[in-house]
C-alpha cells in the first residue's frame, strides 16, 4: 500500500549542501560560528526584493512554531518563536534556518501530492529544509572539531537531537569514502 504526500523536485544531499554552502558564503559566514538567525531573517529583505518577513501572534499560527509561504516567499513565525529565537534558543534557531531552507529552496517551485509505495527523502520538503537547516547551521569543518556532539550543540546553539543528526550524518559520509578509498586500493 503506498503513501501520498506534499512533494517537490527531488534533491540529493549534497544539492542542497550546495545550497547552504552558498548562503554561507554569499554573507561571508565563518564555517565555525554561530549565526545570528534574527538578523539574517532581517537583512533577507534587503536582499531579495520579494521576500516578506512576518511575527504573528501566536493565536494566529496555531501549532505551528513557523510557516513558508510558496507563493508569496514570506517567512512567518509565531511570536512565541520569535520570542525564543531573539533569546537564542536552540529549537527557534533550527525552526528559522529550517524555514529559510523553504524559502530557498522551494518558493515559487511546484508542489504536487505524491502516490509513492514507498518514502523517498529526496522529494519530501520537510526532509530538505530540516537538511539544510542542519548543514547551515553546522558546517561539516566546524562540525568536525568538535569533540562531542554536545560540543555541536552548545557551538551552533541547535538542538541536541538535530546535532546528533548532524554528527552521524557526517560520520557515516567518512565511513562511505573510506570504504571507497579503501576499494580503490585493493
Amino acid at each position: 500500500m503506498g503513501n501520498v504526500f506534499r512533494a517537490v523536485s527531488p534533491m540529493t544531499e549534497g544539492e542542497i549542501e550546495d545550497h547552504a554552502d552558498a548562503l554561507r558564503g554569499i554573507f561571508g559566514f565563518d564555517k565555525s560560528g554561530r549565526i545570528a538567525m534574527v538578523r539574517l531573517l532581517e537583512l533577507f529583505e534587503e536582499w531579495l526584493p520579494d521576500y516578506i518577513f512576518h511575527v504573528l501572534p501566536d493565536e494566529e499560527m496555531p501549532g505551528l512554531d513557523g510557516f513558508t509561504g510558496n507563493e508569496d516567499c514570506e517567512i512567518c513565525l509565531s511570536e512565541s518563536t520569535y520570542f525564543a529565537l531573539n533569546q537564542g534558543d536552540p529549537h527557534a534557531r533550527h525552526t528559522a534556518a529550517h524555514e529559510l531552507g523553504h524559502l530557498l529552496l522551494h518558493c515559487k517551485m511546484p508542489t504536487a501530492f505524491a502516490f509513492r509505495s514507498s518514502y523517498d527523502r529526496k522529494v519530501d520538503p520537510e526532509w530538505q529544509a530540516d537538511h539544510f537547516a542542519d548543514v547551515f547551521l553546522m558546517p561539516a569543518e566546524g562540525v568536525g572539531v568538535c569533540q562531542s556532539v554536545e560540543e555541536v550543540a552548545e557551538k551552533y546553539s541547535v538542538p541536541l537531537e538535530r546535532a546528533r543528526i548532524r554528527v552521524n550524518e557526517l560520520v557515516r559520509k567518512q565511513r562511505a569514502a573510506a570504504e571507497i578509498q579503501g576499494e580503490l586500493f585493493q
